[in-house]
């Protein structure tokens, strides 16, 4: 991809990455979410067709960080933080300030590029599966495998498997019930 790539209404004077491919009619509010996008990946973010990634979502990627969005999903102002991969379903939605971080967030890639270099991905990364709701505020770690249909709360921290059509919410998030 070129790197010459620039949204026609971004407010930021800035390329979109050549390793970030946006599908067929998505939608990114500004190039600015990825000023913190350190992958060195061929391809650092896919997002699908018709999704739309809204104000205040942003991409702190580590070296080895890979971050897929599927078709029809919508994402406002969430954060990834993160040198592993994190995978998102069709038809997801994700509200505002959901956190998706493994250990790279403690580590600010920009303030000490060679300790963040040294930091190795496990390969565990986050995955959330088709048709997933997570509330706002809600924070998924390293180990969060969330199944297909599954809804989680505002504020839910969750860093263990969901099963799908379950309802999980608190911190730590529980299961509380299910989708019928």
């Amino acid at each position: 991809m070129s790197s010459t790539r620039r949204l026609s209404h971004d407010w930021y004077p800035a390329n979109i990455p050549g390793n970030v491919e946006i599908g067929e009619h998505s939608w990114l509010y500004s190039s600015y979410a990825f000023l913190h996008c350190a992958s060195k990946r061929e391809q650092a973010v896919r997002i699908g067709k018709s999704s739309g990634l809204y104000d205040g979502c942003f991409f702190d990627l580590g070296p080895s960080g890979h971050v897929e969005i599927g078709d029809f999903s919508t994402l406002v102002g969430v954060i990834f933080a993160t040198n592993e991969r994190v995978q998102i379903g069709n038809y997801c939605f994700l509200a505002h300030e959901v956190v998706i971080a493994d250990d790279h967030a403690a580590i600010p890639f920009k303030a000490n590029r060679a300790v963040a270099e040294a930091v190795q991905s496990s390969g565990d990364g986050i995955t959330l599966g088709d048709d997933v709701w997570v509330g706002a505020g809600a924070v998924l770690l390293r180990g969060a495998r969330i199944g297909n249909g599954a809804v989680l709360g505002a504020g839910a921290v969750v860093n263990f498997e969901v099963p799908p059509l379950a309802v999980v919410a608190g911190n730590p998030a529980r299961l509380v019930g299910t989708v019928s």
